[in-house]
C-alpha cells in the first residue's frame, strides 16, 4: 500500500496533466450538471443540515485556521485570482449580472442629502438597501 506521500505525489502528477481530459469530458458530456444538482437539492439540504448538526463548517475552519486560508491564497488563489477575471466572458457576465441593480444603486437620487449621520441620510441608505434586495429576491 502506498503511503499518503507517495499517494499525493501520484495524484499530483497524474491530475496535472489531465486538465485537457477534465475540459473535453464536460464538453462531451450529455448529462446537463445544472438540471442534476437542481433535482438533488433535497439531498444536498439534507446533507446540509446534517453537517450543521455536527458542526463540521466551525470544525473545518477551525482545523484550518487563518494560516490555512493564507497558505490557500499564496498556493492557489493569487494566480487564480487574475486567470478568473481575464477569462473569456468575464467582463460580460459581471456586466450582465450588475447591470440588473443599477436602477437600485440609484434608488436614493431623489432624496434629499442632510448632514453627516442625519435621519434624511440614514433614509437614503435604507432606501437604496430595499431596493438592492428588492432585486435580490424578485420583488
Amino acid at each position: 500500500m502506498k503511503t499518503a506521500n507517495e499517494a499525493v505525489a501520484k495524484w499530483q502528477t497524474r491530475a496535472g496533466s489531465a486538465s485537457t481530459d477534465y475540459a473535453d469530458g464536460a464538453q462531451g458530456t450529455d448529462k446537463d450538471q445544472a438540471q442534476r444538482a437542481i433535482a438533488a437539492k433535497a439531498v444536498y439540504q439534507q446533507a446540509l443540515t446534517e453537517s450543521f448538526g455536527r458542526d463540521a463548517y466551525a470544525k473545518g475552519l477551525g482545523r484550518s485556521g487563518k494560516q490555512g486560508w493564507l497558505k490557500g491564497v499564496q498556493e492557489k488563489g493569487q494566480q487564480n485570482y487574475s486567470t478568473g477575471v481575464s477569462a473569456n466572458g468575464a467582463r460580460e457576465k459581471y456586466v450582465t449580472n450588475s447591470a440588473k441593480y443599477d436602477s437600485a444603486r440609484n434608488a436614493a437620487n431623489t432624496l434629499p442629502r442632510g448632514a453627516r449621520g442625519s435621519a434624511g441620510n440614514l433614509a437614503r441608505v435604507a432606501a437604496v438597501a430595499n431596493a438592492l434586495r428588492a432585486v435580490k429576491v424578485g420583488k
